[in-house]
């Protein structure tokens, strides 16, 4: 069973313009006339949660000694894995968050957030709380005039051991999708990670993986290497264009693609199974190990509020498509679809976080066919996009 979803441009919280039908769905049937539920997909999110301070706009990162006014100090819920856990709850798909936070205000902040505000199945039963360690957190100073620039302190994200994200054994989850987020945050599930994909893929379950940034500048170390390359390779990479440039040497997204998904004559191990690359306003490039390829334009904004957790809001709206068997370039422009959404909120995550409808009515939006004025709409946008 698959959603069409009819709408004008699906991209503010403003109603449509007069005379302008608003969002409708309607279901249609494959050929035969037989409707088939989507296959039932249960996520593990495995990785960091970070309590997120976001300050902006900026123009620009603040003289040192200067006392600058902005508009927003706001605290949220963050982190790479929660993240994606978020809004893949909040797009109808079961995802249990396995993350460390502190005993300390932060992760009870996090753990009211998570069973307040999201749909993240039974957080409390699934967070591990280090009784030494602060809760991870980070400032985020954002604004159009500038990138993105953070502060963090990891603290049980980066101590935290797979023992502890684990303590039932990874025997004991009953999914059929893992996703690790914030790798270069969480050195401390490093050395049990190629046992543990190696065990995840011998049950048939799929693993996925978002590197996020290396404060540390250690791309290229030995736990990157095997989730890269042989037996205990993920079957999704998931990295940013500069992630993915830095973890393989290459100077383009282009070459980076091709030394992820590509043909190693170093090596005979065998390399992840498809790669999806997230440039920004520039949009997506993927590529898979049969040598495909795919892209897709960044999805247009109507306004950029806050551009920090786009890239999880992405992964969640690909994960989703994807892992119920969707085409990759259906897949891609749902993550892009998501990411436009998230990125006119403030914080990386919230109560606003979009449905499973409201992202494809996005796409299908920014992708399907459209009338002429729909068209010189877009156009008069352009300049403002994101991935």
């Amino acid at each position: 069973l698959r959603p069409t979803a009819r709408a004008f441009l699906v991209m503010s919280d403003a109603p449509p313009p007069t005379g302008v039908p608003a969002t409708t769905t309607t279901w249609e049937a494959p050929e035969g006339g037989e409707f088939n539920q989507p296959p039932s997909v249960r996520f593990a999110v495995l990785g960091d949660a970070f309590l997120d301070i976001s300050v902006g706009p900026l123009d620009s990162i603040p003289v040192p000694g200067s006392d600058v006014e902005v508009e927003l100090v706001s605290q949220h819920p963050g982190g790479s894995a929660l993240n994606t856990a978020w809004h893949l709850a909040a797009q109808g798909v079961e995802a249990s968050l396995f993350a460390a936070v502190g005993r300390d205000r932060g992760g009870k902040t996090l753990l009211d957030a998570l069973q307040s505000e999201s749909n993240v199945k039974d957080p409390s039963a699934t967070l591990a709380v280090l009784k030494y360690q602060p809760t991870a957190t980070c400032v985020a100073m954002f604004g159009q005039g500038m990138d993105r620039t953070f502060i963090s302190a990891p603290g049980a994200a980066k101590v935290a051991t797979l023992a502890q994200l684990l303590p039932n054994g990874m025997d004991a989850l009953d999914v059929t999708h893992v996703h690790i987020g914030g790798f270069y945050a969480c050195p401390g599930v490093h050395g049990g990670l190629v046992s543990l994909v190696k065990k995840l893929r011998d049950r048939d379950i799929k693993v996925s993986m978002d590197p996020n940034f290396d404060p540390n500048g250690e791309w290229r170390s030995p736990a990157m290497r095997h989730v890269l390359r042989g037996e205990s390779a993920v079957d999704l990479f998931m990295p940013s264009e500069v992630e993915a440039c830095e973890i393989t040497g290459r100077d383009t997204a282009e070459e980076a693609l091709e030394a992820l998904v590509g043909d190693d004559r170093s090596t005979s191990d065998a390399p992840v199974k498809l790669a999806v690359i997230k440039r920004g306003a520039n949009g997506v490039l993927a590529g898979d190990c049969h040598g495909r390829r795919w892209s897709a334009p960044a999805c247009t904004v109507s306004r950029v509020v806050d551009t920090n957790g786009a890239g999880d809001a992405f992964n969640a709206g690909f994960l989703r498509v994807w892992a119920q068997g969707g085409a990759v370039d259906e897949a891609l422009r749902a993550g892009c679809a998501s990411a436009a959404i998230a990125a006119q909120h403030t914080g990386a995550v919230g109560d606003w976080a979009p449905t499973a409808l409201s992202v494809d009515a996005q796409a299908e939006a920014e992708y399907g066919e459209k009338q002429w004025w729909q068209k010189g709409i877009l156009a008069c946008m352009a300049p403002r996009k994101l991935a």
